[in-house]
C-alpha cells in the first residue's frame, strides 16, 4: 500500500508540474526593428557629398559637424585624435594649408540590420602648394565608422585615412 501511494503521489506531482510547464509561456523575443538600412544607406552617401563640398570650400564648422563629440580621428602617419574640438585642431591646421583642396568620395556603405552603426570607405584626394608655387597631389583612401544618434541623425564615431590608393 505504501508504494500504491507513492506513485499516486507521484503522478500528480508529475501532472502538477506539466500543467505548470505548459501553462508559462517561454519570453518572447522583442520584434526586429524596422530595415532602414536603405535609406540610412542614402543618408550616410548624402552626409559625405556634403562633407567633402564643406571641405572643398574650407568651411570648418561643416567640415567638423559630421563628427560626433567623442569621435576618434586616425591621421596618416599621425596621432590617434580623439573628441570634435581636438579634431576641429586638425582640420584647422588642414583647411588653412596654402593652396590645400582636399576632396573625398564615397565606393561602399554597409549599414548594420540593427540600424545603428555603419562603416564607409572611399578615396581622398589632396593637393597641397609646395615651395615655388609647385603643387603636390596626394591620394589615398579612408574608412569611417558612423554611429546612429538618437535623434537619427548619423555621426562619425571613428575615421581613418591613409596615402595610396
Amino acid at each position: 500500500m505504501p508504494r500504491f501511494r507513492s506513485m499516486i503521489l507521484f503522478a500528480g506531482l508529475l501532472a502538477m508540474i506539466s500543467t505548470v510547464a505548459c501553462s508559462t509561456q517561454a519570453p518572447q523575443s522583442p520584434a526586429a526593428p524596422p530595415d532602414t538600412r536603405k535609406a540610412d544607406e542614402t543618408a550616410i552617401r548624402a552626409a559625405v557629398v556634403d562633407w567633402s563640398k564643406a571641405a572643398q570650400a574650407k568651411d570648418l564648422d561643416k567640415s567638423v559637424a559630421p563628427y560626433a563629440d567623442d569621435g576618434a580621428y586616425f591621421t596618416d602617419k599621425g596621432a590617434l585624435v580623439k573628441g570634435k574640438n581636438s579634431i576641429r585642431l586638425v582640420w584647422k591646421d588642414m583647411l588653412a594649408a596654402p593652396g590645400a583642396t582636399l576632396s573625398f568620395a564615397t565606393d561602399f556603405v554597409e549599414v548594420a540590420r540593427s540600424g545603428d552603426m555603419a562603416y564607409e570607405y572611399g578615396t581622398y584626394n589632396v593637393v597641397t602648394e609646395q615651395k615655388k608655387g609647385k603643387s603636390k597631389e596626394e591620394k589615398g583612401k579612408y574608412v569611417t565608422i558612423w554611429k546612429k544618434q538618437k535623434d537619427g541623425s548619423w555621426k562619425v564615431a571613428v575615421d581613418i585615412d591613409n596615402t595610396g590608393v
